[in-house]
């Protein structure tokens, strides 16, 4: 075939009609009519519509006339304006450079050509059209506004088109690899400006550099190998797309781009900019996080990398003088054997997504408002200060370094100076509450003046107290080991700061004179309940009491129990908050004996079952009592996620009861010794041995744990009526004695010395409760043994009788119910109780347990502890020694 034939071009087609002509010996001199190419713009890039053919006409070969330039191509949509066959000539090259073909020669894998660059003549001011050109004349290329010198695989039938092929739709060649910065290799070259051609193949080999960018245009696979991160998705945000680093230029052909690329602006670190890729990019304040932000030893959007510890090493944080408003800080490296002057911080985490900026070492680090507040009222105007606080000192990212500082956490609070107590910023006038805490702690040697100032005092200051009371700190289990292993304490509030004893004495001062609070602040009567209850629903007189520096526990009085020690501080603490359920434990650590320490290392890649299960090993070997079965607490109902046994303690859960073993002194099994072994390795099952006792028959409803006046009347009544039908066709005296033990019973058998004789807390039980229903009830009819008791006369009066239940039955009854089993045993026990649940006294238990059989395995649920009157004092292993009862095995799931 002739090199002159222009179907060895490899370049765009024209109409059939001229293909047929050119088929003839035509002189290499000529001109192809450059057709018009359809452009459209999708967000994929630039991609050409397909060609069609357009009406045929002859071919005309270019003569030496003066031709007429072509209009320029229509910026509308549709099709191209007509012009006169007169003017349908070649258009002039319109570009910067001019592109002559030349020299075609066949290639075993297509065509080759070779792109030399063309003669240019300057335009003379006589040359039509304003251009002049040599005699060899050339095809004019496309107008297009971006020349492409490339082309496609030779396709099945050989039709020509000039135009631009688009990449294939994510499909690359067999053997090719990804570009990995983010670059496709199916991008065609841009030519860009004049240079020298090369010989450009059909089928251009894979170039290592990857193609010129132009956000203009982008091919498909440009978009789709960039990383699925929200800067893909969301270009707006932030800088935007990446971008080459300042002052350099990649329009020239051959310039490879570098593999530097700026980060977001929030992830740049201090000093020079780093020279190597982020594996994908985050905007600030996103919901995403990069793997730089995300992963272990990395501090904040910024990227502060921590430096590991050593072993009792801790960090410690340089807060500068306050120069400016945003607070500035640097990390330093103590030793625990030898730490500079340092104040360790107490405070609460609040609210995670609430966080404002500090600088740390020229990282703009978001840190919680709580903690922020804290830094602020510990910088000082003139000197710097060393603080520790948990959130910056420890890489909580960080599993083994979390846990490892834990176990220092004791050593941690008892070496600094002091420890600083961060209530938080001032609120709910709390200006007016420390005012009172001041003035009830400088009078609370002299009850006289604390009663009369409590009597002069007005809501309003009384209120702020109950506010700074129910603050969130408080309900944090961190806190009680702080405060125990301190040396000084200092607490914050706002600009204002007291010393912890004016806390402590203020708070002993409301306990001592709770009788005075309730006179005062009273919430029976209806036109002063709205001001004396608390937000969380509680009186002021049990915030004031059981809240503030009153919630923390005196383990001072625990630490001479050995093992036991751990279960009683478990309880103890068990109505604190932590974020991760295996704090629970953690948490206390710090405040058991050294021996019970040694055996709880504190390790955060355990799960939550390992860790409480762990804790019901350790107390039934060492104490050799199943006390602790007692405190799986299942009444309210809830699912817990740690899938725990129905005998292991779920320590996150908040019951609003708690054993009776431990808060009574029952001692049901006397001083045997637990007799239990665990039946797997994963300790799913625990056999014990215990002494059967009786079978549920009768449970009357439940009491709950938010508990009104209403509700405790009307268990009452239910639970007198199952009684008194139990006692038909029995005697006067039979009755009246059970009737004495049911009043026992609701109590759990805890009469004040003062009315234990003969029948006089029957008397006060029944008068209380008869009177109240007659109070709140009128309409409602009292059965005739109640009547009876409305108007006695007993030694309480009428506005403490509501007072007077709450305390010695309503507390009692809270959370559990009446029973009475197949033997006519009463009792009272957990609200979960049904109709065939078991009871048994365990050996080395101190109250006797529901059981209930499930499956068909003859394995037990552990449904609570059960108060059974008259079986409370060793009574059933007494029977068993003489004979009269066994001891049976049952297998606990």
């Amino acid at each position: 075939m002739d090199d002159a034939d222009p179907r060895n071009f490899g370049i765009p087609s024209a109409p059939d009609r001229i293909q047929r002509r050119l088929s003839s010996k035509i002189t290499p001199a000529f001109r192809v009519p450059s057709p018009t190419i359809r452009r459209r713009r999708s967000s994929e890039g630039l991609h050409p519509h397909p060609f069609a053919p357009g009406p045929k006409r002859p071919f005309k070969v270019p003569s030496a006339e003066p031709r007429v330039p072509s209009p320029p191509p229509s910026r509308q949509r549709g099709r191209v304006p007509r012009v006169s066959r007169e003017q349908r000539v070649p258009s002039p090259p319109t570009v910067r450079q001019r592109v002559s073909f030349e020299g075609l020669r066949p290639h075993h894998g297509g065509y080759e050509f070779r792109v030399p660059l063309p003669p240019i003549i300057r335009s003379s001011p006589g040359s039509p059209g304003g251009h002049r050109f040599s005699d060899k004349r050339v095809p004019s290329p496309p107008t297009i506004r971006r020349r492409v010198s490339s082309e496609s695989p030779p396709p099945a039938r050989r039709t020509y088109a000039f135009r631009v092929p688009s990449p294939p739709l994510n499909r690359r060649p067999e053997g090719q690899r990804k570009d990995p910065r983010s670059f496709s290799n199916n991008t065609l070259p841009t030519i860009r400006g004049v240079s020298d051609y090369q010989r450009v193949p059909l089928n251009p080999p894979q170039s290592p550099s990857p193609p010129l960018h132009d956000p203009r245009r982008r091919s498909f696979d440009d978009r789709d190998t960039r990383p699925r991160t929200p800067q893909s998705l969301y270009p707006t945000v932030d800088t935007g797309y990446l971008s080459p680093p300042d002052g350099v230029d990649y329009s020239s052909s051959g310039g490879d781009r570098p593999q530097g690329l700026k980060r977001w602006k929030s992830e740049r670190t201090p000093g020079p900019r780093a020279a190597t890729p982020t594996a994908s990019i985050t905007p600030p304040n996103s919901t995403f996080r990069s793997s730089l932000a995300s992963s272990p030893g990395v501090l904040g959007d910024q990227g502060y990398q921590y430096r590991a510890l050593q072993d009792l090493e801790i960090r410690l944080v340089r807060v500068f003088p306050e120069r400016k408003t945003m607070i500035k800080c640097e990390i330093i490296h103590a030793s625990l054997e030898k730490p500079p002057r340092y104040v360790a911080i107490s405070y609460a985490w609040g609210d995670a997504g609430n966080t404002r900026k500090i600088e740390l070492e020229g990282s703009l680090i978001p840190v919680g408002v709580s903690l922020y507040g804290a830094l602020e009222a510990l910088r000082q105007k003139v000197e710097s200060v060393l603080v520790w606080v948990d959130a910056l000192c420890i890489d909580q990212h960080n599993r083994d370094e979390r846990s490892q500082q834990v176990r220092l956490m004791t050593d941690i609070y008892s070496t600094a100076e002091s420890v600083a107590i961060w209530l938080g910023p001032e609120a709910d006038d709390s200006a007016l509450a420390i005012d009172l805490l001041r003035a009830v702690a400088d009078q609370a040697d002299s009850p006289e003046k604390v009663s009369r100032l409590i009597s002069r005092v007005g809501k309003l200051d009384l209120a702020a107290v109950v506010s700074l009371f129910e603050r969130d700190y408080w309900r944090r289990l961190w806190v009680v080991q702080e405060i125990f292993n301190a040396r000084s304490i200092t607490v914050h509030c706002g600009s204002t700061k007291l010393q912890w004893a004016v806390y402590q004495r203020a708070s002993d001062a409301f306990s001592r004179h709770r009788a005075d609070l309730d006179y005062y602040f009273p919430v029976g009567r209806r036109d002063s309940r709205r001001h004396t209850i608390s937000p969380n629903q509680f009186s002021y007189s049990q915030v004031l009491v059981y809240q503030g520096p009153g919630s923390l526990p005196d383990l001072g009085l625990y630490m001479g129990l050995g093992e036991g020690s751990l279960l009683e501080v478990l309880r103890a603490c068990r109505r604190k908050l932590a974020s991760d359920a295996k704090d629970k434990l953690y948490g206390i650590i710090g405040v058991l004996p050294e021996e019970t320490r040694k055996e709880f290392r504190a390790n955060y890649s355990l799960s939550v079952k390992d860790v409480y299960t762990e804790v019901v090993d350790y107390l039934l070997k060492t104490t050799e009592r199943l006390d602790v079965i007692c405190d799986a607490i299942h009444f309210p109902v809830y699912t817990g996620s740690a899938n725990l046994p129905s005998y292991v303690p779920d320590w996150s859960h908040i019951p609003q009861t708690a054993a009776m073993g431990h808060k009574y002194n029952f001692s049901a099994a006397g001083t045997t010794k637990a007799n239990c072994r665990f039946l797997d390795e994963r300790l799913n099952k625990l056999e014990i041995s215990a002494i059967y006792l009786d079978t549920i028959s009768i449970n009357g409803i439940s009491v709950g744990t938010l508990c009104t006046l209403a509700d405790y009347l009307m268990a009452f009544l239910h639970w007198m009526a199952l009684l008194l039908a139990s006692l038909d066709n029995k005697t006067e005296e039979y009755s009246l004695k059970v009737q004495k033990d049911f009043c026992r019973t609701i109590s759990l058998d805890q009469v004040p010395q003062a009315w234990d004789r003969s029948d006089q807390w029957l008397t006060i039980c029944y008068h209380v409760f008869a009177s109240l229903l007659r109070e709140r009830l009128p309409h409602m009819p009292l059965n005739q043994k109640l009547r009876d008791y409305v108007d006695k006369m007993v030694d309480i009066r009428p506005e403490a009788r509501r007072q007077f239940l709450q305390k010695h039955f309503g507390d009692r009854m809270m959370g559990r119910c009446f029973c009475i089993t197949e033997e006519k045993r009463i009792g009272m026990g957990s609200g979960f109780m049904l109709p065939g649940d078991i009871v048994v006294v365990p050996l080395g238990c101190s109250t006797p347990v529901l059981l209930r059989l499930e499956g068909t395995r003859g394995e037990y649920r552990f449904v609570g502890d059960v108060y059974i009157h008259g079986y409370m004092r060793g009574k059933a292993v007494d029977q068993w020694k003489d004979g009269k009862r066994e001891v049976s095995k049952y297998v606990l799931h």
